[in-house]
């Protein structure tokens, strides 16, 4: 077996792949990653929470979010009113 990267459900993901039949496997994490985010994605809902910090508040981010949607500490968004709802915005 070769260590490998490929894709699954549009998602980056490790596994191996073996060097006779070519069979792949996917990372148990990796797998398990795609299936929480493919829940998510099927919401169309996150549920997060609203801290405060010193004298600020702050909304968390999922580290599943942070990773499949490539976002870094420090990169700023911002906040779109639609009717009722806030829609954040990259």
């Amino acid at each position: 077996m070769r260590k490998m990267t490929t894709s699954l459900k549009g998602i980056s993901v490790r596994g191996w792949e073996c060097e006779k039949c070519h069979e792949e496997m996917i990372h148990p994490e990796d797998a398990q990653k795609v299936l929480e985010i493919e829940k998510a994605r099927k919401k169309n809902l996150l549920t997060v929470k609203l801290r405060k910090v010193g004298k600020s508040n702050v909304i968390t981010v999922p580290k599943i979010i942070m990773e499949t949607e490539h976002l870094k500490e420090g990169q700023k968004f911002e906040w779109k009113k639609e009717g009722k709802k806030f829609v954040l915005i990259s």
